[in-house]
């Protein structure tokens, strides 16, 4: 799918900006009772808003969205998107405990399997867990929210899971 976005959106880079936030947030794009619209799961939000918020013409946004609708590849995909909650840096707030990793390759196989069974050892149960796509973000990262705050005394057995480069507590 991504070779087919990038395929289809790269001669205009800022359409290809507009279509990378859709997919970052989850922003579902239909065609309702005859009218293209964004929606936030059914909060309908205006090509304006979005516009604005990116910086660019709204006549992109719209052009962007009617594009979506006619493929019948990139249609029935932005028609199942749907937003999460990242409770990341809320959850701390909430008293729950929240590392952040740092992978070496985020394509690599098996890092949250790594530290989800070094968390699990320990008995502490996972709420979340998050990992930003390598396709969509330049840096990614994983998110792990757990019941209870991790102890740092895992911190060096987490690092050690083939995968990571580095493990914070938030």
């Amino acid at each position: 799918m991504w070779k087919y976005i990038k395929d289809e959106f790269s001669k205009q880079p800022s359409q290809l900006k507009v279509v990378m936030k859709l997919i970052s947030i989850g922003l579902r794009v239909v065609n309702s009772d005859g009218e293209v619209k964004i929606f936030c799961d059914d909060i309908e939000i205006k090509p304006n808003s979005l516009a604005k918020a990116l910086k660019v013409d709204r006549r992109v946004v719209v052009e962007v969205m009617e594009k979506i609708v006619r493929d019948s590849t990139l249609g029935p995909f932005f028609k199942e998107l749907f937003p999460v909650a990242n409770l990341g840096r809320a959850s701390s707030k909430m008293g729950f405990g929240v590392i952040q990793i740092v992978p070496d390759s985020a394509t690599r196989p098996a890092i949250i399997s790594g530290v989800s069974q070094i968390i699990a050892r320990e008995g502490i149960s996972i709420r979340q867990v998050i990992m930003d796509d390598p396709e969509i973000n330049e840096d990614p990262r994983g998110i792990i929210v757990t019941d209870s705050p991790v102890p740092a005394t895992l911190l060096p057995e987490i690092r050690r899971v083939p995968g990571v480069e580095a493990v914070v507590i938030l």
